[in-house]
């Protein structure tokens, strides 16, 4: 490997092209949002079926397997690590547009959420060693914009690959039988394949922690490091680890009574929740002997594995790295930034997930619109991120903590704006409200991923990703597009549903100011222990 940390062009077009892998990652994820509709009518899907598709299906592997792949990234090749997901992911998205039912399409996007936990802990730990620290929220603000590059392509895409495939070949002459929606999911997902290709071929691997003086040469075995960590998250091997890592028993009777409590508070929330909606809306999705398995029953089966997983990892890294684990779990302001990310995501993956079918049953949005808000979450979302991290850095050079006064300011005013769009009934007002709020919410995007990194040694960086994209995916993508759904099959209102995206953000400034005042300390304890290891 050589260090190309330097100046000049090459990092940029590094940076650039992480930018477009990051678009792709989420042209691939929410390219559910303009197919809904076409989804729903195909087959047969509730409101809350595609919260499920859109979040948790996704949402909760993308997560998990974050977490050994980023030990992995912060352990063997990164480029490598990045390139392999992307082709995964790029080709369970084409695969998705074989599906023939809600079975088969949650199967693929599994796999989609496998592929994409590959990428931000890889391409974050990468752009850290070719920035310096002081441009650092400005590059990650620059990359992140590829979440609203990407999401706004979904939406422009998806809505004209549907529109012109159902134009050009009518009911039963179409090639190999494929719908609208199939064929979007196959224009967007085989590119991505060349995609991957371009990046293992030009991306150059840089030394670990080279540009802060700190140069680290990775893992000797990353590979069983991965699987160990990958053990660490599911029974029985959570346990078995535990028990090689030296645990007292007091810990393993803690981790199966956590194991006992998540289950039983699963089984009451599937409870309730089935009894909340109609017969028609909690009919099974298949059956496993005479037992009916409802939407519920796999939401929230899927939250509880989450749940124990992050308990176990928990204590597993306490035990097997204690530095990693004060320097994040025990770090109070690490901790509250990335409970922070989750609740804010929880409201803007809700809102992405159901934009289109809103604007379709209240304002009489058209396929052609999806272009429109396309264009608007693109324009509106890069350049938010973009200010973001831009302003970010300016006001950490008066402030330690500016970068998270800007976060907390930007997601008061975004959920201010939120609400008054969605009370809004003219279709323009609608679009000039929605470009506001979001160019205000996704300005929290760099400087919360900068200041989780600043809490960090080098060596650890792809794992503090991975442990802010648990946050934003456990409770944001996890838990946001499903209650939504779930709310608007309970009330028959998908706009009640959407106003309740907003209740976290009090939380989010509580938590973000809360933050700002212990990150001094919580920097000047990373600064100590890099000089230590020395």
């Amino acid at each position: 490997m050589e260090n190309d940390a330097r100046p000049g062009g090459y990092r940029w077009y590094v940076l650039g092209l992480f930018t477009i892998v990051y678009a792709f990652n989420f042209i691939d994820r929410q390219i559910v949002t303009i197919l809904a509709p076409y989804l729903k009518a195909d087959l047969g899907l509730t409101d809350a079926q595609i919260g499920l598709l859109f979040g948790t299906a996704f949402a909760l592997f993308y997560a998990l397997f974050g977490l050994p792949l980023a030990r992995l990234a912060d352990g063997w090749h990164r480029v490598r690590t990045l390139s392999i997901g992307l082709g995964l992911w790029s080709a369970m998205t084409a695969v998705s547009g074989t599906a023939g039912n809600f079975g088969q399409l949650a199967l693929a996007r599994v796999g989609v959420g496998i592929g994409e936990a590959s990428a931000s802990p890889s391409a974050f730990s990468i752009l850290q060693d070719y920035f310096p620290k002081a441009q650092r929220a400005t590059a990650l603000a620059v990359y992140s914009s590829g979440i609203y590059l990407g999401a706004g392509a979904s939406l422009m895409i998806g809505g004209h690959v549907v529109a012109t495939w159902d134009r050009l070949f009518p009911a039963s002459t179409a090639p190999f039988g494929l719908v609208g929606w199939q064929a979007a999911y196959m224009a967007v997902g085989l590119p991505g394949l060349l995609l991957a290709l371009l990046v293992v071929t030009t991306v150059r691997e840089p030394v670990r922690g080279a540009i802060d003086g700190h140069p680290h040469p990775g893992d000797p075995h990353p590979f069983r490091a991965a699987f160990r960590e990958l053990g660490t998250l599911f029974p029985p091997f959570s346990i078995l680890t535990l028990r090689r890592l030296g645990a007292r028993p007091a810990a393993i009777r803690t981790n199966l009574l956590m194991l006992a409590a998540i289950v039983f508070i699963a089984i009451v929330i599937v409870w309730i929740t089935d009894g909340l909606l109609a017969p028609a809306k909690r009919a099974a999705i298949f059956r496993i002997g005479d037992t009916a398995i409802t939407t519920n029953m796999v939401q929230w089966t899927a939250i509880a594995i989450g749940a124990y997983a992050v308990v176990s990892w928990i204590q597993s890294v306490r035990l097997r790295d204690p530095t990693t684990a004060a320097l994040m779990i025990g770090s109070p302001s690490f901790v509250a930034v990335a409970l922070a990310g989750g609740l804010l995501s929880f409201g803007s993956y809700g809102l992405s997930a159901f934009i289109y079918l809103y604007g379709t049953t209240y304002l009489g949005m058209q396929p052609a619109d999806g272009f429109t808000i396309g264009a608007i979450a693109a324009v509106a979302g890069g350049l938010g991120t973009m200010l973001g991290g831009v302003i970010a850095d300016a006001a950490r050079r008066r402030h330690p903590a500016g970068r998270l006064y800007v976060a907390a300011s930007a997601a008061a005013v975004s959920g201010v704006l939120t609400i008054v769009q969605y009370m809004v009934v003219d279709l323009t007002t609608f679009y000039i409200l929605n470009f506001a709020a979001t160019l205000c919410l996704t300005m929290w995007l760099g400087p919360t991923f900068a200041t989780g990194q600043d809490h960090v040694l080098p060596r650890m960086r792809g794992t503090a990703t991975a442990v802010q994209f648990l946050g934003i995916n456990l409770i944001g993508l996890g838990l946001g597009p499903y209650w939504i759904g779930l709310v608007s099959d309970i009330t028959g209102s998908l706009r009640v549903a959407i106003m309740t995206a907003v209740v976290p953000i009090p939380i989010v400034i509580a938590l973000f100011l809360f933050a700002a005042r212990r990150l001094p300390a919580a920097e000047a304890r990373v600064a100590n222990l890099a000089a230590a290891t020395r």
